[in-house]
C-alpha cells in the first residue's frame, strides 16, 4: 500500500506552525492542523485535485522534521514551464493518491522575511541535492537558488528525490517549454516514481 504524503497525515505535534485556511484537517498527536487547498486556476486546473498550499514561511520547519514524509511542488502560475509540468503533477498526484505541498515562488519578489526565507531553503537544498547558482553581472556565483518548477520528495529530514524543470532536450540546451505526447508521458513517469518511493532514472537527485 503506497504512503499517503503530504502533511494530512504525516505531520506530528511537534510542528509549531499551523496553516490557516479552509481545507482538509488532520490530528496527530493531538494537534489538528488546517491545510488550505490549492488555487489552481491559473493553471487551467479546477478541484477535486491534492495540492495544498504551503507558506515559504514554514518550508524549513517541515522539512528538517524527520517524522514529516511529503512532497513539495515550488512554483508559480506565471512561469512557462509551470504552467507545463504543473497539469502533469496534477495527475500523477490523483494516480499515486499522493498529496502535493504547493510553495509559491512568486514572494521571492516581496522584500524582508520572504527573501531571507527563501535563500535558507536554496541553501538547505543545495546541501541536500545541489542547486544552480544566481551569477552576478561578472559570472561568478553567488548564491544558490530555487528555480522552478522543482519537486522534491523529503523524508525524514533528508532529500529522496527531486526533479527540476520538465524533460531536458540536449538539442535546445535547455528544459522544454512544449511537451510531445511522448515527453509529458515520460514527465508523468518520472513524477509518479518520484511521489511514490521508486526513485525515477532520470531524477535530479535520489538518496
Amino acid at each position: 500500500m503506497r504512503k499517503k504524503r503530504a502533511g494530512i497525515a504525516s505531520i506530528v505535534a511537534a510542528l509549531a506552525f499551523a496553516l490557516a485556511g479552509c481545507g482538509n484537517s488532520a490530528e496527530e498527536g493531538g494537534v489538528e492542523l488546517n491545510l488550505p487547498k490549492s488555487d489552481l486556476t491559473a493553471y487551467g486546473i479546477e478541484e477535486p485535485h491534492r495540492f495544498y498550499d504551503l507558506s515559504m514561511l514554514d518550508v524549513m520547519d517541515l522539512v528538517t522534521n524527520e517524522a514529516f514524509d511529503g512532497v513539495l511542488y515550488f512554483g508559480f502560475a506565471e512561469c512557462p514551464w509551470c504552467q507545463e509540468s504543473v497539469p502533469v503533477l496534477q495527475e500523477a498526484s490523483q494516480n499515486t493518491e499522493v498529496d502535493i505541498l504547493y510553495v509559491s515562488r512568486a514572494h521571492v519578489l516581496r522584500e524582508g522575511e520572504w527573501v531571507d526565507a527563501d535563500i535558507e531553503m536554496a541553501w538547505w537544498f543545495d546541501g541536500q541535492v545541489g542547486l544552480e547558482w544566481l551569477v552576478d553581472e561578472e559570472g561568478e556565483p553567488t548564491r544558490p537558488n530555487i528555480f522552478v518548477p522543482f519537486v522534491v520528495h523529503v523524508s525524514g529530514g533528508e532529500v529522496v528525490s527531486a526533479h527540476r524543470g520538465t524533460i531536458w532536450s540536449d538539442a535546445e540546451d535547455g528544459y522544454l517549454l512544449e511537451l510531445s505526447p511522448e515527453q509529458r508521458a515520460d514527465l508523468l513517469s518520472l513524477y509518479e516514481g518520484l511521489l511514490t518511493d521508486s526513485c525515477p532514472a532520470d531524477a535530479l537527485m535520489c538518496a
